[in-house]
């Protein structure tokens, strides 16, 4: 009889053998992760989102968060991350005060330093689904936990998504638990911290009502009581500006997907490509936001009836939707799919995870003028466009694969249904 250990595949010497549990390896990976990005956060300013955020946080700390939103069109973040931002400013100063003109020393780091925690944090909830659910594998969770993506985003770039994706990840999970209340107080929470995962509340609400016309009126109270706690600080005092900023922002037209390649036939005709000229693709961006709207209420309800892992994998369908629809598109938005296409398909998000490293990489390097990285350069041209084509192109296989098998898997239940009422 072997004495091969199924799942480490090691032998025993001398009576003893060396076996990792599949959990220890994850965390260890985590950790190992964690790590690296808490050195790189400690050794490097960041984006220029870390300039952008010091100054929101410098002005909500002075003025209060209802100027911030008359100041500047451009602050485009819920009141909640705008609270956190003067926090984090407020704290900085006062462990390194700033040089006139500048940001406090300490604030890159403590900017980043919570996406971190949360990128972690994420993995243990994955760990969670996997001791419940037995999915994903375990390699998938390994290089998510040292995915090259994350390491970007969270201890580079210096941004609040990574925070947003954890929060999101605790409401599917709590669908999974069958936890309706708290899963409409953490996708409130998720909404008050980006804006963007409101557009994933059918997928919700069509969860819970196949569980019952009651079910769906609790999760619908929680979630729009909490949403309106969690947006008061604006709904009050500047309602007309919030919805401008925050819930009217579109990002950057012509950089990604289907504009990209509309500016890419402009440029082939030898076509004006000026801001003025770029008009023209307005309706082009209201047509693919109501695209991505229909396609997230159609899924919602065709697959209202998942539940575990299937669930979480609507979620990550729904996420690659928005990515080949959407209208504008900045690199590091890529994080927010990745633990819910995990969880759709180990092998697509293993290889949506070396399109989306190839991409953001060129990002970062072009803004920070080369190796070794330490500030981005907000003046430098975006060249890094035509890379975007290569995860793009990802996520529409992604979304053809799930079309050409998800109508494959519908007609062999309903050839069983048949067989079955016979």
């Amino acid at each position: 009889m072997s004495d091969i250990h199924p799942e480490s595949g090691t032998t025993p010497r001398s009576g003893h053998f060396l076996y990792f549990s599949p959990k220890t390896l994850v965390l260890s990976a985590a950790l190992v992760a964690a790590t690296l990005k808490i050195y790189c956060a400690a050794t490097t300013f960041g984006s220029c989102d870390v300039t952008i955020h010091a100054r929101f946080g410098q002005i909500i700390d002075t003025a209060g968060i209802d100027y911030m939103y008359r100041a500047d069109r451009h602050f485009n973040h819920p009141p909640l991350t705008g609270e956190f931002f003067g926090l984090l400013y407020h704290l900085s100063s006062y462990i390194s005060p700033p040089t006139p003109g500048g940001i406090p020393r300490s604030f890159p780091f403590l900017l980043r330093f919570p996406s971190i925690l949360a990128d972690f944090f994420a993995v243990l909830i994955l760990l969670r689904l996997r001791e419940k659910t037995g999915a994903p594998p375990v390699w998938s969770l390994v290089l998510f936990a040292l995915s090259p993506v994350a390491f970007m985003v969270s201890g580079f770039h210096g941004n609040v998504d990574p925070i947003m994706v954890c929060v999101l990840l605790i409401a599917a999970y709590c669908c999974v638990e069958e936890h309706v209340l708290l899963s409409g107080i953490f996708l409130a929470l998720a909404c008050s911290i980006k804006i963007i995962p409101l557009f994933l509340t059918p997928i919700f609400f069509f969860f819970w009502l196949h569980r019952g016309q009651k079910t769906a009126l609790l999760f619908t109270i929680a979630f729009v009581v909490s949403c309106l706690a969690g947006w008061s600080g604006a709904l009050v005092d500047s309602p007309t500006y919030f919805l401008k900023n925050v819930l009217g922002y579109s990002s950057y037209g012509g950089t990604w997907g289907i504009t990209y390649w509309c500016v890419f036939l402009f440029k082939a005709f030898q076509m004006d490509l000026s801001p003025k000229s770029l008009d023209r693709l307005q309706p082009v961006l209201i047509a693919l936001k109501a695209l991505i709207v229909v396609l997230v209420i159609a899924l919602a309800w065709l697959r209202r009836k998942q539940s575990g892992p299937e669930f979480v994998a609507t979620i990550g369908l729904a996420w690659t939707c928005f990515v080949i629809f959407a209208p504008g598109f900045i690199p590091y938005y890529l994080i927010w799919m990745a633990p819910f296409v995990l969880l759709y398909s180990a092998i697509w998000y293993a290889v949506l995870t070396a399109a989306s490293s190839i991409y953001l990489f060129a990002y970062y390097n072009i803004m920070s003028h080369g190796m070794p990285w330490n500030a981005s350069d907000p003046s430098v041209p975006p060249a890094w466009n035509d890379w975007g084509v290569i995860p793009w192109l990802v996520a529409v296989a992604i979304g053809v694969g799930a079309l050409i098998f998800g109508r494959k898997e519908n007609a062999l239940s309903s050839v069983q249904s048949i067989g079955l009422t016979i």
